[in-house]
């Protein structure tokens, strides 16, 4: 993505993420982007692409704050992350995942479909490289998606049962 493109994806992620897939209208896309409707639909020319596009740029965005900076392989990793994911929920104010949230909008789209899909399994893999280990890291994205689903609900408790949880993964035994 050129800059002028990152700009406006990621104006489409905020409206999208405020007011949800089936609410904000084409004025509202193209004035939380802050381009004319012109530039709007030559970098996204679909109200598809335009909701593949914030999805891509928050991935993108997600990737980087799981993936910055992590201590070695082990527990610590596992803390890290976990402690990253309850600032990312609290930053979101607990409202859970925008990728399924377009799923669920868009069910019939091979396009937000195959990009989910393709997030999830990014995640994983991340996780799995962030773990130094397939199986660990596949138990990490089941604990990492039960954290943002709960979060709502639980709070800042979901992140301290998944850092015990993950602490048993590597085990270490709960005190």
């Amino acid at each position: 993505m050129d800059g002028l493109e990152k700009k406006i994806a990621a104006g489409l992620e905020q409206v999208f993420w405020e007011k949800g897939f089936a609410g904000p209208s084409v004025p509202d896309l193209k004035s939380g982007a802050g381009v004319s409707l012109r530039t709007l639909y030559r970098y996204f020319p679909s109200r598809e692409a335009m909701v593949i596009g914030a999805l891509d740029h928050r991935h993108a965005r997600y990737l980087k704050i799981i993936q910055t900076d992590l201590p070695p392989c082990g527990p610590l990793v596992a803390d890290a992350l976990f402690d990253r994911l309850g600032d990312w929920m609290e930053q979101t104010k607990g409202k859970g995942c925008l990728f399924l949230q377009a799923r669920s909008a868009y069910p019939d789209s091979l396009a937000i479909v195959e990009t989910v899909r393709r997030h999830k399994k990014e995640i994983i893999a991340a996780l799995s490289s962030i773990a130094c280990s397939q199986e660990i890291g596949a138990r990490l994205y089941v604990l990492h998606e039960g954290v943002t689903a709960s979060y709502a609900a639980m709070g800042q408790d979901a992140v301290l049962e998944a850092k015990v949880l993950a602490r048993g993964l590597f085990g270490i035994r709960a005190a």
